[in-house]
């Protein structure tokens, strides 16, 4: 049995001997090592569409540079609002209740506004109303919760668009071939827009998925680096999408709240 004192010394020693380990440079904006920053890349640019990222609680804590606050940096014309059920939420409903605003959610839905293909003259003809956006930041799973559990938000009329492209988030799995990450569908969705003359960008939006690519060929790179804790274990690296089998556990009826 060892002794006070021998516990004592051996706790010196070791202090005495212990190695100084460098602590790699930060940035404290993006909430990444300074080599991977993104901060340089992003061009944040103005909107005319108010975006409003609801964000779950999950997301904001395990995301600290996710796509939802990729966004957020880039577009002049939003904010965000963490929560989960926002049917009582101030902040929300004082948007809601704003006469000013002309309030939507993107999400899809039957009777959704497709701005890729229906009549979009409502929009074109709001006034002084602004659109204010709704958007919601989390899994699936989490975001259809959030639908289910927001009256006031599953409540707005919903606006949508017809995506012609699969993710290209490739370091995680989507559910559907239609499902987007929150940056693509903001992306398409001001593409789209931009289009059908609700927008006037001249391709600043562009910037969104410039960044969006950066990020995820560095989640890619670690994911393959046996030397980083990201490094995927179970299948000696990084799956590639086309190799990946594909989980049955998303019918299409249980990806979206139909409300």
């Amino acid at each position: 049995m060892i002794t006070k004192e021998d516990y004592l010394k051996k706790r010196q020693a070791l202090l005495d001997t212990k190695a100084t380990f460098k602590r790699e440079a930060f940035c404290f904006t993006c909430h990444r090592i300074q080599q991977n920053c993104l901060c340089n890349l992003i061009k944040s640019f103005e909107t005319k569409t108010h975006f409003v990222i609801l964000m779950h609680p999950m997301e904001a804590k395990k995301e600290k540079m996710g796509t939802g606050r990729i966004s957020l940096a880039t577009l002049k014309n939003s904010q965000l609002i963490v929560g989960i059920d926002f049917t009582e939420d101030v902040e929300v409903n004082g948007l809601l209740n704003d006469p000013r605003n002309h309030c939507m959610v993107l999400y899809p839905g039957e009777k959704s506004l497709n701005i890729s293909k229906d009549d979009v003259s409502t929009l074109q003809n709001l006034g002084e109303k602004r659109l204010v956006v709704f958007l919601i930041d989390g899994t699936w799973p989490c975001a259809k919760k959030m639908m289910r559990l927001s009256k006031n938000i599953h409540s707005l009329a919903r606006i949508s668009f017809t995506a012609t492209h699969e993710s290209i988030f490739i370091i995680k799995e989507q559910p559907a071939t239609y499902c987007l990450s929150t940056l693509e569908s903001i992306h398409f969705f001001l593409t789209e827009c931009d289009r059908r003359g609700l927008e006037s960008l001249n391709s600043a939006q562009d910037n969104l998925i410039e960044v969006f690519k950066t990020m995820v060929d560095i989640q890619v790179q670690c994911a393959l680096d046996p030397s980083l804790p990201s490094y995927r274990k179970s299948s000696g690296g990084y799956t590639k999408k086309r190799e990946r089998v594909k989980s049955k556990k998303w019918g299409s009826d249980r990806i979206v709240f139909k409300g």
